[in-house]
């Protein structure tokens, strides 16, 4: 996508524009995204389809440092991309209206449920696809906020997103036939998020 212009009409698979006769990609791109981002979620939720919650809890031996700030279970990856879902989204389109001290305080109300985390995981789901419901063609290349302060095009946050729920996916996909079930309960979301995002001007 890095060769995409709002004005483009190369292609003849777009929508066409009823004042001009020709065919604008820009709102299929759009249409696209929202259904990629639809369709990874449900990759999330096919991989932790019958887990239970001593399986979410287990983690494999460590044989490094920790893994995107998270236990490797597969309950703190599922935290990790619900949180994600809701910063980017924030931070992006919604001028930082949660911050994440917000997300941590929501999580630890509910830590260390495996039910829900689930429910958590749909809440920002849905709210995520909500913060960018309102983009238009133009507004796919106009830059917003990261989270660690650089601008990107709209486009990119959004594509981001959609890559890391389907990466997620695949990771948990492997982690529920690798793991034995675990009456540990695994180390709080809520606390990584503490320890790693504190210092960040979206705390």
């Amino acid at each position: 996508m890095s060769g995409f212009t709002a004005n483009d009409h190369s292609s003849p698979a777009g929508h066409q524009d009823p004042d001009t006769g020709r065919y604008n990609p820009a709102v299929t791109t759009i249409e696209l995204m929202r259904n990629e981002a639809e369709l990874a979620y449900q990759e999330i939720f096919t991989a932790v389809d019958g887990v239970t919650e001593a399986q979410a809890w287990a983690v494999l031996p460590q044989g490094g440092p920790d893994y995107l700030h998270t236990d490797g279970s597969i309950q703190g990856i599922v935290l990790h991309v619900a949180g994600c879902k809701k910063m980017y989204g924030s931070i992006a389109f919604r001028e930082t209206e949660v911050r994440w001290r917000n997300v941590a305080e929501q999580m630890e109300r509910f830590e260390p449920s495996w039910p829900a985390a689930l429910t958590y995981l749909r809440e920002s789901q849905d709210y995520w696809m909500s913060t960018w419901s309102h983009l238009t063609p133009a507004s796919l290349l106009e830059e917003v906020p990261h989270f660690r302060g650089a601008l990107w095009p709209a486009w990119k946050i959004i594509r981001i997103m959609i890559h890391h729920d389907s990466y997620h996916a695949g990771q948990i996909a492997v982690l529920r036939y690798a793991l034995s079930e675990s009456t540990t309960k695994p180390p709080r979301a809520a606390d990584d998020i503490r320890n790693c995002c504190a210092e960040l001007a979206s705390w």
